[in-house]
């Protein structure tokens, strides 16, 4: 009897064409956790993540980047990891811009400005780790109110705890996305 593994790791492919594929066996890979694949809810909440960690991929790093997909004792935790431009953003209320690491004191949050006016609160952690805090439900009039950046807002209300880690000893962002079951 072969046993599935815990963990794997796979390059996100260049092609978009290629994606469909990817995001099928990412699916695949889950689906011995049944918290998770036996819940329409939870597996769509789970596929939309991978498609928006796709997404952040294509558009925000031009290097190579790697989804990792690991079964915990009740949790699952994908993390996309690449060696591009860091996450950067500018705070709301002092119009300051921000890069990691960072100088702001832990525990705080700061409304960070993303994009063409998009708000999302972030829970700095360290000098090198920040978590998204999910809005709460936002209706938009139209398509062109639709932020950019828009993609962190489905992965943070999708999930239990999606951070951002600047791995400064190997140059590597890192997006974690956690489901609890």
């Amino acid at each position: 009897m072969a046993l599935k593994p815990e963990r794997f790791k796979l390059q996100i492919p260049n092609q978009i064409n290629d994606y469909k594929s990817f995001i099928d066996y990412c699916c695949d890979f889950i689906g011995d956790v049944s918290d998770v694949s036996k819940n329409f809810a939870e597996t769509a909440k789970f596929k939309l993540v991978i498609m928006e960690l796709l997404t952040n991929a294509m558009k925000h790093s031009s290097t190579c980047s790697f989804i990792e997909i690991e079964k915990l004792t009740n949790q699952l935790s994908i993390r996309k990891i690449d060696e591009g431009n860091r996450f950067s953003f500018k705070d709301l209320h002092t119009d300051n811009k921000h890069e990691f690491p960072l100088d702001i004191l832990p525990g705080t949050k700061v409304t960070a400005l993303l994009g063409n006016n998009y708000k999302l609160t972030l829970l700095i952690k360290d000098k090198h780790l920040i978590e998204f805090i999910a809005p709460e439900e936002i209706e938009y009039k139209s398509f062109a109110d639709i932020p950019e950046h828009f993609g962190l807002m489905i992965i943070a209300q999708c999930c239990d705890v999606f951070h951002y880690q600047f791995n400064e000893k190997n140059n590597q962002n890192v997006f974690e996305v956690i489901f609890k079951y």
